[in-house]
């Protein structure tokens, strides 16, 4: 399958994404809320308006065109301005623990895939990639707060700002929590592809031609295993993204994603004849068009990654299957 028609197809479902998501965004929430004679709430109706919904759309982009402008989070502050600075502040944390989860992914597989032949190193080896994939990242985050508390607590260790976005440390602190999940996961697959291509006739072969073992591992299986790392490079995306949201909420670091949550949920407490829509809509879409396009082109990064590094046979194979 030709590169472009890959990259193509994969621009047009974002396209096709985005404007569901904006459609969503921009659906009218009008609702009859039923109250007895003294005003006492009952329930509450949806009405939908296609018309509505429609006047919505022309009058978010309209806006746009003729303001060349966002709208205003607060009087005389920009949504465009919040959001420059909370893009910022989350790249800071993202980009950063999305590459060292891959690289220290990837060494943490050939460790445990090394280890996995001696038996007295490969359960704590694989012991901890299984452990950590399997309870909550919610919860080792906990604990690392914990133990950080705990050690300053007895003096081995300075203050440490544990919430909060302005210090160093806090920035720090949300690459290791939005590194934790993913590093394992990538790990888990990196030892998953070495050991599928471990039974294979090219790396018999190989032992049998007396090649050292070090230069078949890192030479012929990583060669071939990188290919099916590499399509997990979209997943550990989302997942540094979609934790993003819950790390910066938890810990109070006020980036985009802090920001995205505050501005899509409307609330939990209402009152009788308060209307539902969303506060902010144009920087609800703008987070969302900007994190869904973060998740584009790092996919399109792995499919342009997957393409020229897989043999063209096997190509050939893969649009035959």
């Amino acid at each position: 399958m030709p590169l472009i028609y890959q990259l193509g197809k994969s621009i047009l479902a974002w396209l096709l994404a985005t404007f569901i998501i904006i459609f969503i965004i921009l659906m009218p929430r009008d609702v009859t809320f039923e109250t007895t004679t003294g005003n006492v709430f009952t329930g509450v109706e949806y009405h939908y308006s296609f018309t509505k919904h429609k006047d919505s759309f022309i009058d978010f982009f309209a806006y746009i065109k003729d303001n060349k402008s966002l709208g205003e989070y607060m009087p005389h502050y920009p949504n465009s301005e919040l959001l420059s600075r909370t893009m910022k502040k989350s790249l800071y944390i993202a980009i950063p623990a999305l590459v060292l989860a891959f690289f220290l992914g990837v060494l943490k597989g050939i460790l445990d895939y090394r280890l996995s032949k001696y038996k007295f190193w490969s359960a704590p080896s694989n012991g901890a990639t299984w452990l950590f994939l399997s309870i909550p990242d919610f919860f080792v985050v906990v604990c690392i707060q914990i133990v950080l508390m705990y050690l300053y607590n007895i003096g081995l260790l300075p203050h440490i700002t544990l919430f909060g976005s302005e210090n160093f440390e806090n920035i720090i602190l949300c690459i290791i929590y939005l590194t934790i999940y993913p590093l394992f996961y990538i790990a888990k697959m990196t030892y998953t592809s070495l050991e599928d291509e471990e039974g294979k006739d090219y790396i018999r072969t190989a032992f049998s031609k007396g090649v050292p073992y070090k230069k078949v591992v890192y030479i012929h299986i990583f060669r071939n295993a990188i290919i099916k790392i590499l399509q997990h490079l979209n997943t550990i995306a989302l997942f540094v993204l979609s934790n993003l949201f819950i790390i910066e909420k938890f810990t109070d670091y006020r980036g985009a994603g802090f920001y995205f949550l505050k501005v899509v949920l409307p609330g939990t407490t209402f009152a009788v004849g308060q209307g539902r829509d969303l506060g902010n809509a144009s920087l609800a879409i703008s987070y969302t068009i900007i994190f869904t396009f973060i998740i584009l082109l790092v996919h399109l990064i792995s499919q342009i990654c997957h393409y020229f590094l897989t043999p063209y046979d096997l190509q050939e194979e893969g649009d035959m299957s």
